[in-house]
């Protein structure tokens, strides 16, 4: 293991290479709004936008998330495209890439001077069952108040929506749900005592908007969202455009992205207890399958070694098994779709962990670099980095892993 302060050169990295990033500075600018799960360190895609693009290109995140790599793109002077399947994901990474000035911040405060949230009482619920069940009655109201209140404001839809960015950084906190745990969860042992719904949002609000107006830092791009399916969305006026795609899509089995957002989806009305079920559906790495669809044995990739392990899953959990071959068949249909995007010089970097299932181990990147391979791409190349905050990762007890490093997966077109 090598320690470094930051990443080499590419042309200073040997494959296999893993490193040991020393810096604490993963949360500077906008990178520390809203918590976010499993998102990739800042450091990542700074390396790749700086050793493979120059001022000016095209960069692709089709797993946007956080907005990780678009806020990069942005602060070097490269145009950000995304591409996610969450509404909270593209609302948070549109804001983390616009601007705000003085006088923005000067409407919003003359604005919150009229909120009452008595004045919202008689206002529709969320569709959210036993919602006093995670909230207390006054912070329902207040959270209420301020989604009809937000909304109705006159103001510019870059304000609105960094309005709406703070109100979601605020709902966690004002629930009786742990904060430590990626997914919404209450503890029957430590009871938590809500924050002041108000008092949050309004200290959240100041907070966000001195980091986006940091002189430090400088945005040159608002980003740009150009489909929410990262297996075959279509933007033609992209193709052969793309200089770099930098992005981590989801791991097997590790994370439920709509069970852990799914308090922020509900009070922004993105989804309710009704159709939840259905937007899980969309995630690639889901695991809504059910035992009709996995009465037989999965097809086969085409990957002797995955395909031997998928089957070998399949004597142990049927389920899973199909979640895996859903997750590489997906994952190709990505990979493929992308090599549409990429010029002809360049490079899509998938920063991926290794997963083990019912104590099978599936070496992810090397399977994204078969299915690359067999989809036109000229080059590959790998390292690894250690994963160094324990909030990113959770073990699935003998369902899952604890996944120690990130690999990073160099595909050249």
């Amino acid at each position: 293991m090598i320690k470094v302060k930051k990443l080499p050169k590419i042309k200073d990295i040997k494959e296999n290479e893993i490193y040991e990033i020393d810096t604490t500075n993963v949360a500077y600018f906008t990178h520390s709004f809203f918590k976010y799960p499993a998102k990739f360190i800042p450091q990542i895609p700074n390396w790749a936008i700086t050793n493979f693009t120059n001022v000016n290109d095209i960069v692709l995140d089709c797993f946007c998330g956080s907005g990780t790599t678009l806020v990069e793109s942005s602060l070097n002077n490269r145009k950000p495209l995304g591409v996610d399947f969450d509404k909270i994901s593209l609302l948070l990474s549109s804001v983390k890439t616009t601007k705000l000035n003085k006088s923005d911040f000067k409407v919003i405060k003359n604005s919150l001077k009229s909120f009452d949230y008595k004045n919202y009482q008689n206002r529709d619920l969320p569709d959210f069952k036993n919602i006093e069940y995670w909230f207390p009655e006054k912070n329902i109201y207040v959270l209420n108040g301020l989604y009809y209140f937000i909304n109705n404001l006159n103001i510019t839809d870059k304000i609105k929506n960094f309005l709406l960015v703070c109100y979601i950084s605020t709902i966690r906190k004002s629930s009786y749900s742990e904060e430590l745990s990626p997914k919404p969860y209450i503890s029957s042992k430590y009871k938590k005592t809500p924050k002041e719904t108000f008092t949050l949002f309004k200290n959240v609000i100041e907070d966000y908007f001195n980091k986006i107006n940091d002189e430090n830092y400088r945005l040159e791009f608002a980003s740009e969202f150009i489909g929410n399916d990262a297996r075959n969305f279509d933007c033609p006026q992209y193709y052969n455009k793309i200089k770099l795609v930098c992005s981590s899509p989801p791991y097997i089995n590790a994370f439920d992205y709509v069970r852990v957002l799914r308090l922020e989806n509900v009070w922004l009305r993105n989804i309710n207890d009704s159709n939840i079920i259905n937007h899980k559906k969309n995630q690639i790495g889901t695991e809504q399958i059910y035992s009709s669809e996995y009465n037989s044995t999965p097809n086969r990739i085409g990957l002797k070694e995955l395909d031997d392990k998928i089957e070998k899953l399949y004597g142990i959990d049927k389920k899973r098994s199909h979640v895996v071959f859903k997750y590489f068949v997906d994952m190709e249909k990505n990979i493929k779709n992308i090599g549409n995007y990429l010029t002809d010089d360049g490079y899509y970097i998938i920063v991926v962990g290794d997963c083990k299932i019912r104590d099978i181990d599936f070496p992810t990147y090397k399977y994204f670099i078969e299915l690359a391979k067999r989809n036109d791409y000229s080059d590959t190349f790998v390292f690894s980095y250690v994963i160094k905050n324990p909030y990113l990762r959770i073990p699935r007890k003998d369902r899952g892993g604890l996944i120690k490093y990130d690999r990073v997966v160099i595909l050249k077109k």
